[in-house]
Order: structure tokens, then C-alpha cells, then sequence
């Protein structure tokens, strides 16, 4: 029958704008692609996020266009230039069956004060791992918040600060010297300093003893190199689905397996499980899954609820044709 792609796009509404060191982001569009073939169908997520380095919404749609015409463009996408038009065909492209695992989730908190009554309510449903943002406020503001926050999360939980690159030099200063205050309970700052600052940071974790992990660092086309066996020494926070062809991407990761944090672009169901899937081949990785996002809008494509462990046995009946439906 030969191959065949198709596309349905989509646009879902946070629930709430999710505040970060960039601003607001209240919308948030992408597409599902589906491959149907002599093997099957297959069904992969392309969600940019061009801030982060990949194609934009509309230079998806084009080739996913142009893809739906021509099917022999699925292997010649060029990962550097559509990294996730790469990673959703290729995810599409997937057969064979894995031996699906159970992964703990870190629970997101929302910028400010609100973070303190969320993370009582998530601790509550025994979430040990919790990553705040900062950089949104004050740092006098925040610092005070992140004193009540430690003070509030149950013993042997540790917490992640996120600050998308927004912080300056003194500001990193200060938040370390904070950060040096709890070493059992900060279990990293993810991304305090702009893309380009990567030296500087690591100057940082050495001289305090904090890790520090990279975020955006890692994506565009010169984010590959960190992510060489011994480039960097701390958490390295991968998003799959802005990671280009999921095959490489597995043989990329092994090696770093034990410092790999998959993280969330807000996808829906379909892009989580492409996710998950590279974990699943990476037995050394074994930290908490940035993927608590499940109710993160006013849809129902994210299909799971909310948990802090999305376990096999509900990955195992996961359905994307579920989704595939829902579209227009």
C-alpha cells in the first residue's frame, strides 16, 4: 500500500499562563502526525517552540505539507533545521515493542507565592520532587518564598530551581549562597545564566558545590555538543520532542544516561509517550520526569491524570488514535 503521512494541527489554552523568566505563555500549538503504512500506523507530536532554538509553527506546517504530498521527505528532514518535524516523523516512523517502565514525575510549581499552596497539595499526593520558577519576581521576594517552600516539602524531598536563563551574575550569587544553605533539600538550579554562559556556570557549580543543570543550552544547533560524554558535569534537562530524530537521539543519550532529566514541551498524550519511549531504551537513567503537566490546559488530549508516577501498566493502554480523533 506504500506509505502515507497526514497531519491535524492543534491549539490548546493553558489553564492558567504559565509565568517564567520569558514572560507569559497562554497558547500553545503544534501538530499530530500519522503514518500508515504495510507495518501499521504510527502517530508522532511536532511541537516547537522557536524560542528554544527549533522551526516555527508555520515553517512545521510547510514541510508537514509538503510531507503529506511526498512521503519520500520523511528521510531527508533535516534535524538541525526542523529538529521537531524530525523528532515527531521519526517517533511516527517507530516500530517494535519496548518494555515499558514506570517513571517518577517532578512536580511543576507555579512562579510566586502560589507555589507554597500547590506544593502542599502535591506533596500531599506524595510527590517527593518539585521544580519551582524563578526569576519572575524579586529576588528578595523569591528568596523569602523559597525559605517557606523548603520548610513546608516533606523530609528527603528535593526541589529544582528553573530560571530559563534569567538571571544575572550577582543574582546566581546570591541564590547559591541561598542554595548552599540546603544541600539536601536543592537538588539543582536548572539553567540560572543566558545560553553562551555555559563556562561561567560551570565555574559556579565548581566553586559552590551546587549543580547546576543545563536547559536551553542544550537545544539549537550548537546545544549537541553538551550533551558529549564529559562536557558538562551536572543534570542535563533533554526535551525529546525539540531534540530532532528520536533513533539518534537514544544512541546520543546512552552514554549520559545517569545525567539525563527528560522535560516537557507541553505536549499532549501523543508527544508524552514519544518522550517516554526514549526513556524506556536508557535503563541508567533514573531521575524524576519533568512531565507534570498533564493538567496543564482546558482540554482532554492529555488522556492520563495527573500523578507522581506515570506508571506502565496505564502507559500500556495508552491509545493515540484517541487523540488522532479528537482533532479536527
Amino acid at each position: 500500500m506504500g506509505r502515507r503521512f497526514s497531519f491535524k494541527s492543534y491549539q490548546r489554552t493553558f489553564a492558567k499562563p504559565l509565568r517564567t523568566a520569558r514572560g507569559a505563555w497562554s497558547l500553545r500549538e503544534g501538530f499530530i502526525v500519522r503514518v500508515e503504512d504495510d507495518s501499521g500506523l504510527g502517530y508522532g507530536e511536532v511541537a516547537p517552540i522557536p524560542e528554544f532554538g527549533s522551526e516555527t509553527v508555520e515553517q512545521a506546517r510547510a514541510f508537514l505539507e509538503q510531507l503529506a504530498e511526498d512521503s519520500e521527505l520523511a528521510t531527508s528532514v533535516e534535524p538541525a533545521a526542523l529538529s521537531c518535524c524530525a523528532f515527531g516523523v521519526s517517533s511516527a516512523l517507530a516500530r517494535g515493542s519496548l518494555a515499558l517502565r514506570d517513571y517518577q514525575v517532578a512536580a511543576l510549581l507555579p512562579a510566586g507565592r502560589g507555589a507554597l499552596a500547590v506544593a502542599t497539595e502535591k506533596a500531599g499526593c506524595d510527590y517527593t520532587a518539585f521544580k519551582w520558577k524563578i526569576g519572575v519576581e524579586s529576588i528578595e521576594a523569591e528568596q523569602a518564598i523559597f525559605r517557606e517552600l523548603v520548610a513546608r516539602l516533606p523530609e528527603g524531598s528535593q526541589l529544582r530551581l528553573d530560571a530559563n536563563g534569567g538571571l544575572s551574575v550577582e543574582a546566581l550569587e546570591r541564590w547559591l549562597r541561598v542554595c548552599r544553605e540546603y544541600p539536601e533539600q536543592v537538588e539543582y538550579m536548572e539553567q540560572p545564566l543566558p545560553v553562551g554562559e555555559e563556562a561561567v556556570m560551570a565555574q559556579f557549580a565548581e566553586s559552590s558545590g551546587v549543580p547546576i543543570a543545563l536547559d536551553e543550552s542544550l537545544n539549537g544547533a550548537d546545544g549537541q555538543r553538551w550533551l558529549q560524554l564529559g562536557a558538562w558535569s551536572g543534570p542535563l534537562v533533554v526535551k525529546p520532542a525539540l531534540a530532532g530524530d528520536a533513533r539518534a537521539l537514544v544512541e546520543r543519550l546512552r552514554p549520559i544516561a545517569e545525567q539525563v532529566v527528560l522535560s516537557s514541551v507541553f505536549e499532549t498524550a501523543v508527544g508524552l509517550e514519544n518522550a517516554l519511549h526514549i526513556a524506556d531504551q536508557l535503563s541508567e537513567h533514573n531521575r524524576a520526569i519533568g512531565f507534570d503537566t498533564l493538567d496543564a490546559f482546558t482540554d482532554s488530549l492529555a488522556l492520563l491524570q495527573p500523578a507522581p508516577v506515570l506508571c506502565a501498566t496505564e502507559r500500556a493502554q495508552f491509545a493515540p488514535e484517541t487523540i488522532w480523533k479528537q482533532l479536527p
